[in-house]
Formats: C-alpha cells, sequence, structure tokens
C-alpha cells in the first residue's frame, strides 16, 4: 500500500529528469533466481477456526536492462514466479488444510535507481508488473465423514455405557480417519481472474565484478491491484497477492556495433570525397 500512495507519485518526475539529461546508453542481459514467500491477502474473520498461511516458492527470471547514465537505467524481467499459499484450520480442526501451488508467468517493467560508489552500488527499482496465472496444484487433508477412527469406537454408549470409560476427542480425526488427496486444480471460468495487475518496488545491492559483469542481490516486493477472483456472488470477500522474495544474478554488457559499423562507413566515404576532391583542384 506504502508504495501506492507515497512513491508511485514521484516516479515520474524522476523519468523525465533522467530522459533529459545526456547520456551515453548501455544494453545488458542477464538472469535472476531466487525463492519468494506469498502472502494470501482475504478477510477470514468470518470463517470459524480459520487461518491462511504464507508459503514458499521460486522465481526464475531473465533480465533486460537498458541503462540511461550511471544512475538511472529501466529494466524489463521477464520470470516464472510461483505464489503459493495455505488455508488451514484450528482448535478442534486442527490437521485439516488445504495447500495451494499457483504458477505465474510474470513481466515486471521498472525504473532503477543507482548510487554508490564505481564498483559498489545501492539500488532501488519501482514499476509495474502483468502476470498470467498459468497453473495450480492443491493438495491437503481432510475428515473422512463415512470412515470413523479406532479411536472414536472405543467407546460407544449403546452397548458399553455405564462401565467403559468415556474417551473424550481432541480434533476431528479421532472421530474421522484423514481423508489425503493431491490433484492438479481445474480451473472455472466464472470464478478465476486469470490475469493479474500490480505494482512492484525492490532494494539491493550490486557489484562490477569486471567491466563487462556485475553481480546483485535484491529484495523485491510485489503487491497485486486485482482481485484472484471475479465477482461471481453477491457477498464476497476480494483476495489478492502479496509476494515477498529474495533474488541473485548476474547481468552482462552487450556492446551495440551498429553505429560504430555506419561511423566508420560514413568516415570512410568522407574520406573518398574529399581525396577525390583534392586530386581534382590539382
Amino acid at each position: 500500500m506504502f508504495i501506492r500512495k507515497r512513491i508511485l507519485p514521484h516516479l515520474g518526475f524522476f523519468v523525465m529528469l533522467s530522459f533529459s539529461i545526456h547520456s551515453k546508453a548501455q544494453l545488458y542481459v542477464g538472469a535472476e533466481v531466487g525463492g519468494n514467500q506469498n502472502y494470501l491477502i482475504k478477510n477470514v474473520s468470518s470463517l470459524n477456526a480459520t487461518e491462511i498461511v504464507p508459503k514458499n516458492g521460486i522465481t526464475l527470471a531473465a533480465i533486460v536492462q537498458y541503462k540511461f547514465n550511471d544512475w538511472f537505467s529501466v529494466e524489463a524481467t521477464p520470470q516464472f514466479i510461483q505464489k503459493n499459499y495455505q488455508i488451514q484450520r484450528t482448535g478442534y480442526y486442527t490437521g485439516v488444510y488445504q495447500r495451494t501451488d499457483n504458477n505465474y508467468l510474470q513481466l515486471p517493467v521498472s525504473a532503477k535507481f543507482s548510487f554508490g560508489t564505481k564498483k559498489w552500488k545501492g539500488f532501488v527499482d519501482l514499476g509495474v508488473y502483468a502476470a498470467y496465472w498459468v497453473s495450480s496444484h492443491i493438495k491437503g487433508k481432510i475428515p473422512n465423514i463415512l470412515d470413523q477412527s479406532a479411536y472414536n469406537q472405543a467407546y460407544n454408549p449403546y452397548v458399553d455405557a455405564p462401565t467403559s470409560p468415556v474417551v473424550m476427542s481432541e480434533t476431528i480425526f479421532d472421530d474421522y480417519n484423514p481423508y489425503t488427496f493431491s490433484q492438479k486444480y481445474q480451473f472455472d471460468k466464472i470464478k478465476d481472474r486469470r490475469y493479474e495487475l500490480g505494482l512492484s518496488a525492490g532494494l539491493g545491492v550490486s557489484y562490477e565484478a569486471t567491466p563487462k559483469i556485475t553481480v546483485f542481490a535484491e529484495f523485491k516486493y510485489s503487491d497485486a491491484l486485482t482481485d484472484q477472483q471475479k465477482k461471481y456472488q453477491y457477498i464476497q470477500d476480494a483476495q489478492y497477492n502479496e509476494t515477498g522474495s529474495f533474488l541473485v544474478g548476474f547481468t552482462r554488457k552487450i556492446h551495440l556495433h551498429c553505429k560504430k559499423k555506419v561511423s566508420k562507413e560514413v568516415e570512410s566515404k568522407k574520406v573518398k570525397v574529399k581525396s577525390q576532391k583534392d586530386t581534382g583542384l590539382k
């Protein structure tokens, strides 16, 4: 929420300022990899004995960066990212859960601001992203109401009372045996919104290992603006993904030879024309 209200309004000003500064632009490509933790933001106060737990995932990305000057660049990082979470029950229902592993293809585009020495630099990046929900897998454990547990059968009030001791159930699995499941999630066109739009912000440090190669480590935060579900019923709580990622990676400078070749050809033509003129004058 902070990056929406405080930081982004100033982003346009710095971008326009950087374009106005004369600079020698450079192209960089690279890759980054890391782990993340995703939070599903949803109000579950109306659900009895229920909580949402964040889960870990992975992030893999390519980097295309256009560096305008020493302190400003624009980059796109097409990536594969997991946004996982778990909904679980508490109290008497402890042990009942469903874990959801979601795979997204995501394209963040951001402005990157750097500061520091020639070798070591800190940086901040701010931007937006678009993502597509590619696939999902669910697994969990629920009570099988058709399969009563042996613990529960230890006391039968119609047969054993009153001589047998009363056995008190601590969880629902004392009364029913668990049923576990693991399966691919089938998307519902009416319910699921498979595209996602949001904001992103990052903070990191980089080191210029060689004149061409830079390595870096970064923490990046993504905040979805779109609900993961469509409005398919009258009373419905929205749910959003918020993802924090720790990433390491590298970038490599790509030399653009086209301009150099063209300039050399132009210079050679100028020399030829000049020599022809000099010869004609003689």
